[in-house]
């Protein structure tokens, strides 16, 4: 029975999917949210049920409510601590403060990488490039395990 009126507001959830950014959440993980909020919604405003024209405002509102509670704990400064640690720096730098590394260590790390680069025999500067343009290829991994030994001295 859930999943008949689901199907009848799950455009409201799609939209919010669409204007809110929630950090790791996948399209399930909003249409759960969505039916978890829906089911507490009928439990506690059964009358809903016959009332379809209300059902729409009281879930939109509701829901709309829930998600703006969890983007404002994501973005909370007290609780960037409750972000997950396992992320790539490549794949979330735009949301990383400015400030980063001191000017001589700027320096130096693009020094790094430059003569990096420049030992490299051609074919793999080429997928040097690609990483740094964040392309999948094959010989990704390797690539990235040379450039850790590279950096484990610096």
């Amino acid at each position: 029975m859930l999943e008949k009126y689901y199907a009848k507001v799950k455009g409201i959830v799609h939209k919010c999917r669409k204007n809110y950014y929630l950090h790791l959440w996948e399209k399930e993980d909003w249409d759960q949210e969505g039916m978890i909020c829906l089911y507490e919604l009928l439990d506690s405003h059964p009358e809903l049920v016959e009332k379809e024209k209300k059902l729409y405002v009281y879930f939109k509102t509701k829901f709309r409510n829930r998600i703006l509670d969890t983007v404002r704990k994501q973005e909370s400064q007290k609780r960037r601590l409750d972000r997950m640690a396992y992320e790539e720096v490549g794949e979330i730098s735009h949301r990383l403060p400015e400030g980063g590394l001191w000017l001589d260590d700027y320096y130096a790390f693009h020094d790094l990488l430059d003569t990096y680069r420049r030992k490299l025999p051609q074919n793999k500067q080429e997928t040097y490039e690609r990483l740094w343009a964040d392309e999948r290829f094959k010989g990704r991994k390797s690539l990235l395990r040379e450039l850790k030994v590279v950096f484990k001295g610096w």
